[in-house]
């Protein structure tokens, strides 16, 4: 905590959502800005109890059934998070994300939302991720599906355009802000290129595990 080793007892994610609950009942009165990842449903996939694999267990192979229960576990602490913001008043105030950081694993082989590829692939199924936003205050409170291509680079402008902030003198970004296709998805913007690519080995390789991607087309692996 600040920099000092601290012993918390729990289960890891249930111990990052307390801190983040006890964050926000800290600052309800003030702006703030709280970036909450978990390392599940990475590998291993414990539980607190194997109870939470019941509901899969026979459905779907072991290792599917607790990588499906630490899921359901972080989302029955997203919903704490949520039950939280409503107690302190400030959730229509509040811009909620939620979002991933790559394709799926062990889940892959029951649903993959007809997609190629698994995580480190690329293909869209390694690198496509959801990405829901969530801001009644701000009127994007009602389902929209955004198509266009978008990626993790646009998160900071969009939040500077959405929370009406001024971005550093000289500040420069590679992405763009998301603001006018949230708010309307066939909203027109220019046209983009992006690039995504897994190299993860000591000297990089043209082309290796890369994809170019346009709204329409991907140029995968040259």
């Amino acid at each position: 905590r600040n920099g000092k080793n601290e012993q918390i007892d729990g289960w890891a994610p249930d111990v990052f959502y307390n801190e983040a609950i006890r964050f926000i009942r800290k600052n309800r009165e003030k702006p703030f800005f709280l970036y909450l990842p978990t390392y599940v449903p990475h590998s291993p996939h414990p539980v607190p109890d194997k109870s939470w694999a019941d509901a899969y267990r026979g459905k779907v192979s072991m290792k599917a059934a607790y990588f499906f229960a630490s899921i359901a576990r972080v989302d029955a602490n997203i919903g704490r998070l949520r039950k939280c913001l409503d107690e302190a008043g400030i959730a229509d105030n509040t811009i909620v994300i939620f979002m991933t950081d790559n394709g799926g694993t062990a889940g892959v082989p029951v649903f993959n939302a007809g997609m190629r590829g698994q995580k480190g692939s690329e293909y869209d199924g390694g690198h496509r991720v959801p990405f829901f936003v969530h801001w009644p205050g701000g009127k994007l409170n009602k389902p929209k599906d955004v198509t266009r291509l978008t990626a993790h680079i646009d998160v900071l402008p969009t939040l500077i355009d959405l929370c009406g902030l001024k971005a550093p003198e000289g500040a420069t970004f590679d992405g763009a802000s998301l603001k006018p296709l949230l708010y309307d998805p066939k909203a027109k913007t220019p046209a983009r290129t992006l690039f995504v690519e897994s190299q993860r080995i000591l000297r990089p390789t043209t082309w290796r595990k890369c994809a170019v991607m346009t709204d329409r087309w991907r140029l995968v692996n040259g």
